[in-house]
């Protein structure tokens, strides 16, 4: 007897299964007699379906609702990049950064290995960033695309809900990528450096990736950070971000200034 197998009533009667006369099927658009389809279930057939007709009226319908599915998947997952922190105008980002298609393509396998994207105002990063997070959402991935002082507010503004800020640094430290974007404009107050280490330091001590974007230098951002005397703070980043990224370099071009598209230059 076939396993897991839909059954005509030819077959049913050759194997010798018990069932009642199916009702007659035709086809809603041509009207063709169409062939019913069983499961056995407790020694005897249970009518489920039928077989396809494959009339244009048929692969029409198919066809549409296919479409209609298709449609349906693609807005849930547009849905998801906004969510993840996509802003419109970056919406429909692309690039051809090869460093970056390599992360993507080594990106189940990283390790907890990220990128550290520098360049100078308007040099694309937060376009790259963008593109990144919209590729590994399209493959299902849960990505986090923000700024350092939008998750600074973000979570302080958990406090006093449960006694801690866990709640507010879950976001951050939980996802499958943190995309830390324009690092550097953060007031280098304890507080808020304190605040980004736990981030950091919870996500290098998972192995889990973090990918950072700033118009400075690593060297540059440890000093900058630790401008206002926090410099202990500063270095502990600093020294888990050199292990855990992989440094890109963007070359010197505002392509706000020349009206250039980074996505075709690599920037």
């Amino acid at each position: 007897m076939k396993e897991n197998a839909f059954f005509t009533p030819q077959e049913a009667r050759e194997i010798g299964l018990e069932f009642e006369e199916p009702t007659p099927i035709a086809c809603r658009w041509c009207g063709k007699p169409l062939t019913p389809l069983g499961t056995e279930l407790l020694g005897q057939v249970r009518w489920l379906m039928s077989e396809p007709c494959g009339c244009q009226g048929e692969v029409a319908e198919r066809e549409r609702a296919e479409r209609a599915q298709r449609a349906e998947h693609e807005k849930n997952v547009a849905d998801k990049v906004f969510a993840s922190g996509v802003t419109r105008k970056f919406a429909n980002a692309r690039t051809s950064i090869p460093e970056i298609g390599d992360f993507l393509l080594e990106f189940d396998r990283c390790g907890g290995n990220g990128l550290y994207i520098s360049g100078i105002v308007g040099s694309g990063k937060t376009h790259a960033a963008s593109a990144l997070a919209r590729a590994l959402v399209y493959e299902g991935h849960s990505v986090v695309l923000t700024n350092t002082l939008a998750m600074l507010d973000s979570i302080q503004a958990t406090y006093g809900r449960d006694g801690s800020q866990s709640v507010g640094v879950g976001r951050f430290t939980g996802c499958d990528l943190l995309i830390l974007d324009d690092i550097g404009k953060e007031s280098g107050n304890g507080w808020a450096l304190t605040t980004m280490f736990q981030v950091i330091n919870s996500r290098y001590e998972d192995m889990r990736p973090i990918v950072v974007t700033s118009q400075y230098t690593l060297p540059v951002l440890t000093k900058r950070m630790g401008r206002a005397g926090e410099k202990e703070s500063a270095e502990a980043i600093a020294s888990r971000l050199y292990e855990m990224c992989d440094i890109v370099t963007l070359p010197d071009i505002d392509y706000r200034k020349s009206k250039g598209k980074p996505w075709l230059s690599g920037a």
